[in-house]
């Protein structure tokens, strides 16, 4: 006998009546879907008998999947403060059964919506996956498309990994073949090869299999999505990535934060550069030289998002990765935990992955060994830093990776300064005593004027000018005022 998922559809009743009676009858005017689905609407309640509340709160703790319509209402109220959309959502969540969440927001002005809508709108955006939509039979086919995904990684459809699996709602024409291209030129400079000279669509079919033939058409897998969709999240919504520094140590109050989406080389560019706008780059003058120094080794925290993407599990729809910046730390949760076997105490040296055509993908480009040597690497880069290692942990079904920075002593930090955060200030042309005054300057944040300057070299005011001029020029220092209450500082 089939095994039949349950399907609970809510959104408020009145306003959505159209578009949840369109959803049962399309999925059970779907040959295959019906045979795999039972759809709960609140409209096949008796009128008599057990009350409605009890029942229909019953219906949710028993499906397998809650399809959350949401439109411009936010329904009638309970005694508990709650709209029934609302309540049923709660209800849903408090399962500790693994379920599926798929949520359908109607059009795109939000200033139209109940305020309460609003608000529920927000706590839905922040920590799950959702699709818009503008007509019922826009809905309809998101709708189905995502039930067919289901069975996929349900492996009632297919047993294959998701990564080899064909993105059934894709074609070739998804595919962004300038993406490939910059994919080519940065595989031919890491792995010192020249570049084929073959076509995008044969290298994506014969040399990395991302491509497959089916039914006579050219149909991409997950993977060829994921790397070089032109927009991956239409199908993969799950495969973004959310950012978010926060103020002081605790995930309560915003100071920046960004849904990154795209193919997943893009992706990484636009995680270094949020990551390197918020965090701190102090400057240090180190014997003659001045030397940049980052709060955290970005390719510690690439490192972590690397592995984030290959392992996480792609059939957790309502989890993207999550990446969180605090005073003191940062931390990176990925979705899906731990393959069975796997222990959390002894991950260095082990290389097993749900994901091996991902993985694959980055080996071409060295983003990632064969050996299983990222978390070796993630700790001796923070260790190379001036840092403690990073802490593993696993917190239900996620796995975190937390890095702790050096709070307020940044400039304690003694990392190995790679030469192109260096300056040989030498190399500049300045003299010992430039070089001695950008250390109170740099290093002790002192301010320094001209009479201060030549009083502490024994020198005269023309001479002062002279050396001070020359640190404005090269940019170690500024100027900040004009005439007798000017003075210069760091830059």
């Amino acid at each position: 006998m089939i095994k039949k998922f349950k399907v609970f559809i809510s959104g408020n009743q009145k306003e959505l009546k159209k578009e949840r009676l369109a959803i049962k009858e399309a999925i059970l005017g779907n040959a295959v879907l019906r045979k795999f689905f039972d759809v709960f609407i609140f409209e096949e309640l008796p009128a008599k008998g057990r009350s409605p509340l009890m029942t229909y709160l019953k219906e949710v703790d028993d499906s397998d999947i809650y399809i959350g319509i949401i439109g411009n209402k936010y329904g009638t109220k309970g005694r508990d403060g709650l709209s029934p959309t609302e309540r049923e959502f709660r209800r849903f969540l408090k399962s500790k059964r693994q379920k599926e969440l798929l949520f359908y927001i109607k059009g795109r002005d939000n200033s139209k919506r109940d305020k309460d809508l609003q608000r529920l709108i927000k706590v839905i955006k922040k920590d799950y996956i959702y699709r818009r939509f503008m007509a019922t039979e826009e809905l309809k086919n998101q709708i189905l498309n995502s039930l067919i995904a289901y069975l996929d990684e349900q492996g009632v459809i297919s047993r294959m990994p998701f990564d080899h699996l064909i993105c059934r709602e894709a074609d070739y024409s998804d595919i962004d073949e300038k993406e490939v291209k910059n994919f080519l030129k940065n595989r031919a400079i890491k792995l010192k090869v020249n570049i084929p000279k073959i076509s995008v669509r044969e290298f994506l079919i014969k040399t990395l299999k991302t491509i497959k033939e089916k039914d006579g058409e050219l149909k991409p897998t997950n993977t060829a999505i994921l790397f070089f969709g032109k927009n991956p999240q239409d199908y993969i919504p799950q495969s973004e990535i959310r950012i978010a520094r926060f103020k002081g140590t605790m995930r309560i109050e915003f100071i920046d934060s960004k849904e990154i989406i795209g193919p997943i080389y893009e992706m990484l560019d636009e995680v270094e550069s949020f990551f390197k706008r918020n965090t701190r780059l102090a400057n240090k003058i180190v014997e003659f030289k001045r030397v940049d120094i980052p709060e955290y080794p970005f390719e510690a925290i690439r490192e972590a998002v690397v592995n984030a993407i290959a392992h996480r599990d792609y059939t957790r729809r309502g989890a993207p990765i999550k990446i969180s910046i605090f005073d003191d730390r940062v931390e990176v949760d990925n979705p899906g935990g731990l393959l069975p076997g796997l222990n959390i105490r002894n991950l260095e040296g082990v290389h097993e992955t749900r994901n091996d055509k991902i993985c694959s993908i980055f080996h071409e480009t060295k983003d990632m060994e064969r050996y299983g040597t990222g978390i070796i690497k993630m700790k001796n880069l923070m260790k190379e830093h001036g840092l403690k290692p990073p802490v593993l942990s696993q917190p239900g079904n996620f796995f975190k990776v937390t890095f702790y920075g050096p709070g307020d002593k940044i400039l304690d930090l003694v990392p190995s300064i790679p030469k192109e955060r260096q300056v040989d200030l030498k190399e500049l042309g300045l003299n010992d005593r430039q070089i001695e005054v950008l250390k109170l300057v740099v290093n002790k944040k002192q301010n320094i004027t001209i009479q201060k300057y030549a009083d502490m070299f024994s020198i005269s005011d023309k001479t002062a000018k002279r050396d001070i001029k020359k640190l404005v020029e090269v940019e170690m220092i500024e100027k900040v005022g004009f005439k007798k209450g000017a003075y210069f500082k760091a830059k």
